[in-house]
């Protein structure tokens, strides 16, 4: 099994790690690769440039050898010069793993958005979709992403693709957004929301508006 936490991870924050070992232990996973984003067509500009993202990744994967650093996108996407798409990611995994489980990890959150992302429809060809949902909280769908949702459910995956399995999983309750909010407005709570590696990263670049010392 080839399990991919995709994210623009603008910062990695302590949200992102706590969800990924979560997925570890609830398939049992010896390896979640941490798949960064280049320039997702579906989405704007970043706060950090692609290669200080992917510096920051790696600090904050090194703590937890089960999470591994993955920069096949983002090499992807600079050789082509244009956004990088998901499903071209999962193209070039299942070409050279055809037999091999994928599992796309995904929050319920932009779950909800998958309509917007380049060729959906042909992501469910490609993997199985594990969705991370908080404990208590409705997966509210509509429309088509209803339809193929309720239709390919499951409780365990048994398809190397085409399956969807919403995993309940106790989640921080911490975005990117608002910790870029709270470095730009030099608040302290952002420190409680990084690791510490990265959050002395940042002020080491001078990212997201910080200034002075960690």
């Amino acid at each position: 099994m080839i399990c991919l936490f995709g994210g623009t991870f603008d910062p990695i924050h302590l949200g992102h790690l706590h969800a990924a070992a979560a997925v570890c232990d609830a398939l049992a996973l010896d390896e979640v690769r941490m798949l960064l984003s280049a320039r997702p067509g579906h989405r704007g500009a970043t706060g950090a440039t692609a290669r200080q993202r992917w510096e920051m990744l790696v600090l904050a994967c090194a703590d937890d050898r089960r999470l591994a650093p993955d920069d096949t996108e983002l090499r992807r996407a600079e050789g082509r010069g244009r956004p990088s798409y998901t499903v071209e990611t999962l193209e070039d995994l299942r070409a050279g793993a055809p037999d091999e489980r994928l599992v796309w990890v995904i929050g319920s959150d932009a779950y909800r958005d998958l309509e917007t992302w380049h060729r959906w429809r042909e992501v469910f060809a490609l993997a199985d979709l594990l969705v991370l949902r908080r404990p208590g909280a409705e997966l509210r769908l509509a429309g088509a992403l209803e339809t193929e949702t309720r239709q390919r459910r499951v409780e365990r995956f048994t398809a190397p693709a085409g399956q969807v399995r919403v995993l309940e999983a106790p989640m921080l309750e911490v975005s990117a957004s608002a910790v870029r909010e709270s470095l730009a407005g030099g608040g302290t709570a952002a420190a409680d929301l990084l690791p510490r590696a990265v959050y002395t990263y940042i002020y080491e670049h001078h990212l997201y508006g910080v200034i002075g010392d960690a």
